[in-house]
């Protein structure tokens, strides 16, 4: 069912709600990992004095030939330690964090390799070095919470441009059944000739999740025909607000997307939310995101591989190679 909200009215801004550092980002929510994980979830665990000052929730995934992979769930971008290292001073939290984090990773099974990228509260990575682990950095771009009037300043003119085109050509709207969105992506990308990465039912079993707690919404943008021309899905904790999908119709232009990451930024915004655009995977995307302004942010990638699974990988990545030819 389709339902027309007007998107120009902010929410009301909700109560504060204090950060817990055992659960940092909605990725670490218990609703998120069951959503995407079910019973394939698994999690280390630190205790002290009968309480858990550290976790570190984890998938393992069977890959060809039998190799074994720990990392994310499905449609996870950001997970990695959550820890509480409780109360004293700079130094001394952040030594505490540290042993916390290796006695995590002595506890996680034995697998061919381990792939996690690590949320914004994971500010360096050396306890990882030195457990064998080999770290890169990945790069987000954020918009943090100020005037709407200083965002919509801060944009590029080619990106308000955009917008205020689409206004004349498209509705905004918001989607509350799950089955459409995830009918749409998939369509559009049949339509370009690729499958999609996600089955739809974990997308529609994602996005109920997020609905049903009021931590996920799908924007849609319509033409005065009545069709769907595109749709975004972003999520959101106390803290953050993450783009995590769009789709459009092959023959679009990215102005309708623009409107409806306008729209999901003011909405953010308005609760005091950072805007996480949740990665730069190419060049075509850092242009398209650096026109929405903002600062570029670093987030870490921690990586460990047997000597068999990177061997193992680099065959695989052969065979697919002269498959292709």
């Amino acid at each position: 069912m389709l339902q027309h909200v007007l998107l120009a009215e902010p929410p009301k801004p909700p109560k504060p709600r204090p950060l817990d550092p055992l659960v940092p980002t909605v990725f670490h929510e218990r609703w998120w990992l069951d959503a995407m994980a079910g019973e394939r979830l698994q999690e280390v665990t630190v205790s002290s004095g009968g309480r858990t000052i550290g976790r570190l929730p984890f998938v393992m995934r069977r890959r060809p030939g039998g190799r074994t992979l720990c990392e994310m769930p499905t449609l996870t971008h950001f997970l990695g330690p959550a820890i509480d290292a409780g109360s004293g001073n700079a130094a001394n939290r952040a030594l505490k964090q540290a042993q916390i984090t290796r006695e995590l990773l002595q506890q996680l099974p034995r697998s061919g390799g381990f792939h996690q990228r690590l949320h914004r509260g994971i500010e360096e990575v050396m306890a990882f070095q030195e457990n064998g682990f080999s770290a890169s950095v990945d790069f987000t771009f954020e918009l943090h919470p100020t005037d709407e009037d200083l965002l919509w300043k801060g944009m590029r003119d080619k990106t308000r441009n955009m917008i205020r085109r689409a206004r004349t050509l498209y509705t905004a709207e918001q989607i509350d059944d799950p089955e459409i969105f995830a009918a749409l992506y998939a369509g559009n990308l049949r339509a370009r000739g690729t499958d999609s990465y996600y089955p739809p039912e974990e997308i529609i079993r994602l996005v109920s999740a997020a609905q049903v707690r009021d931590q996920g919404r799908v924007l849609a943008a319509r033409a005065e025909d009545g069709s769907l021309v595109a749709a975004i899905f972003y999520v959101w904790d106390s803290r953050s607000a993450y783009y995590l999908l769009s789709t459009r119709l092959p023959d679009s232009d990215n102005s309708a997307v623009s409107l409806l990451l306008w729209e999901a930024i003011c909405h953010g915004n308005a609760e005091g939310r950072i805007f996480d655009f949740d990665g730069v995977s190419s060049q075509g995307n850092r242009v398209f995101f650096t026109g929405f302004g903002g600062v570029i942010r670093p987030r870490y990638v921690v990586t460990r591989q047997t000597m068999l699974y990177r061997l193992a990988e680099m065959a695989t990545h052969r065979c697919k190679a002269l498959l292709r030819r």
